[in-house]
């Protein structure tokens, strides 16, 4: 067995069992100790390596927490409700005609009508793709009802289908009103409409007049409540 305490005396690099670092013939013998290698790089024992190596993961661990900080914030949707105003000022002004209301002033919008004595907020985005958008589901002042221009689709005035291709009524949004007396949809809450076999024709409302050919192009059909 090799004596790890000194040099290999079969160490290929010394066939005599010598080295320069050997003491000479009949000197004092030194032990000389084997010692790992380490091989290059930093020392691992040094207290500044000890540090780094402790805090990569912890920077690590920081980006992963970051990145899905930003994505959250990015898809998170936020609030989904919109404050109209007072219910009862809400009632009056569409009692004559619809208003439209926007959900941060883009898309999703919602008619809100009266049916039945009550304030209803219905889709502007029709049963169909092609009937998307803030002028997907338009407002017929002549007859009274709803159309959609792309598709030829009809409604009356309580969202009940008259004429496909849509195959259902219109979808409403949740409506409530709030300790303060104001008028608040949900737009996040979203009721189907009544399909086209289940609407009964003695429940739809009979138009005002002709039906537009074309439903005309509202710029003026946003709800804006006077102050007071």
């Amino acid at each position: 067995m090799v004596d790890q305490g000194r040099i290999d005396p079969f160490d290929p690099r010394f066939p005599d069992g010598s080295s320069p670092a050997s003491p000479p013939p009949g000197g004092p013998s030194r032990p000389r100790a084997l010692v790992r290698s380490r091989g290059p790089g930093p020392d691992p024992d040094d207290p500044r390596v000890r540090v780094l190596r402790g805090a990569f993961p912890l920077l690590a661990l920081a980006a992963v927490a970051v990145v899905g900080l930003v994505f959250y914030s990015g898809l998170s949707p936020g609030g989904s409700t919109v404050v109209v105003g007072p219910a009862d000022r809400v009632a009056a002004a569409v009692e004559d005609r619809p208003r439209r209301v926007c959900f941060g002033g883009s898309n999703p919008c919602a008619w809100l009508t009266a049916v039945d004595g009550r304030v209803v907020a219905f889709n502007t985005n029709g049963p169909l793709a092609e009937e998307y958008g803030r002028q997907g589901v338009g407002w017929c002042p002549s007859s009274g009802g709803f159309g959609a221009n792309a598709t030829g689709s009809r409604w009356d005035r309580r969202g009940l289908v008259v004429e496909g291709p849509a195959p259902r009524s219109l979808d409403r949004f949740s409506t409530s009103v709030d300790a303060d007396g104001d008028l608040v949809i949900d737009f996040a809450s979203l009721t189907a409409g009544l399909a086209d076999w289940q609407v009964d024709a003695a429940d739809l409302t009979p138009p005002d007049g002709p039906d537009c050919e074309q439903v005309p192009f509202d710029r003026d059909p946003d709800l804006v409540l006077g102050g007071g």
